[in-house]
């Protein structure tokens, strides 16, 4: 697939540098370094997780298809997500981070995406990684402009909990991305991202360019559900999180649900021909139909959104397709 026709892909890219920037990066960067990085809660893996695996996959293939070396790589940040729990369940969390990178592995495997997967606890320790992890400490907090920043990356309800932590969290997310060349990932991250941005210019070094996917929305909801949650079009829910603001039994949870229950929760949900308001049936469906694409080795761009706002497939119809595809294409294949 044409590396402008990847970026342009209706209802799955929502802002991406252009195809221009990105080769003038791969030309001066051998291998250019693609990523994406998430954490995780003990409710199982999220289809969600899969369009940010499925997308890094098609951008590297397109950029090898160009003839450049390309490094994708999936972090599974088992060493953050346990910063957010107690000792206690610290064992659970790096055993889940392990569920997680093998579900990665099996994903690389159903569909054949190549993608290196990485685990935060298989270099966070390492002599590199602390060394630069306390010079961009010493740059934040020497810096009160950067120190804002670092706080607005935390959610308000945390602030205090991570100010007594000392933004660890945060501090360890910049310090893995900040040599990177492409990050794939949900809208909210960009505040991470402007900060990298910003070290990596004070260094004279490049910057890392984002890449952000539309965001997550539950199934199984109806209309008086987004209109009370004003705004949650624009940032969805945690993609990787499927417990994210307690709406576990409204997502597709891959190994965990069967098809008749999320088919159930395709068809009580909310959709609108309107392309301005929420369509998580047809975010599933996109979803789905790159998994198909992919088993098929069909390598051509997702046209489900266009096909569906032109007026060619209709609102039920469009819930029967994807519940056929979300069977076929993924529930069945874990």
């Amino acid at each position: 697939m044409k590396l402008e026709q990847l970026l342009s892909q209706r209802g799955l890219v929502l802002q991406s540098p252009s195809a221009e920037e990105i080769r003038t990066r791969a030309s001066k960067t051998s291998p250019i370094k693609l990523f994406y990085g998430e954490t995780y809660d003990a409710y199982g893996n999220t289809i969600d997780s899969m369009k940010y695996y499925f997308f890094v996959a098609d951008l590297a293939k397109s950029l090898k298809q160009e003839g450049f070396e390309v490094e994708p790589t999936i972090l599974v940040a088992d060493t953050a997500a346990c910063r957010n729990v107690s000792s206690q369940l610290e064992y659970k969390y790096m055993t889940l981070g392990k569920e997680r990178a093998k579900f990665v592995e099996e994903v690389n495997e159903v569909y054949g995406t190549e993608l290196k997967v990485l685990r935060m606890s298989e270099y966070i320790d390492s002599p590199e990684f602390q060394e630069e992890l306390q010079k961009v400490i010493d740059t934040c907090t020497g810096n009160p402009e950067l120190m804002v920043k670092v706080e607005k990356s935390v959610p308000e309800s945390k602030i205090e909990i991570e100010r007594k932590k000392g933004f660890m969290y945060s501090f360890d997310e910049i310090t893995t991305i900040i040599g990177l060349d492409v990050k794939i990932g949900p809208p909210r991250e960009d505040l991470y991202d402007n900060i990298a941005r910003e070290i990596a210019a004070d260094r004279g070094e490049k910057g890392l360019m984002s890449l952000f996917l539309t965001p997550t929305l539950p199934l199984g909801m109806n209309w008086a559900y987004f209109f009370s949650n004003e705004g949650i079009e624009n940032h969805g829910i945690t993609a990787y999180k499927a417990g994210s603001k307690r709406l576990q039994d409204h997502r597709v949870l891959v190994g965990r649900m069967d098809s008749d229950y999320v088919k159930e929760q395709i068809n009580q949900s909310f959709i609108s021909e309107n392309p301005n308001l929420p369509n998580p049936v047809l975010d599933v469906g996109i979803i789905s139909e790159i998994a198909r694409k992919r088993i098929g080795g069909e390598d051509t761009p997702v046209d489900l959104a266009e096909r569906f706002y032109n007026g060619e497939i209709k609102p039920l119809e469009l819930k029967k397709i994807v519940g056929d595809l979300v069977h076929e294409y993924v529930l069945s294949r874990f």
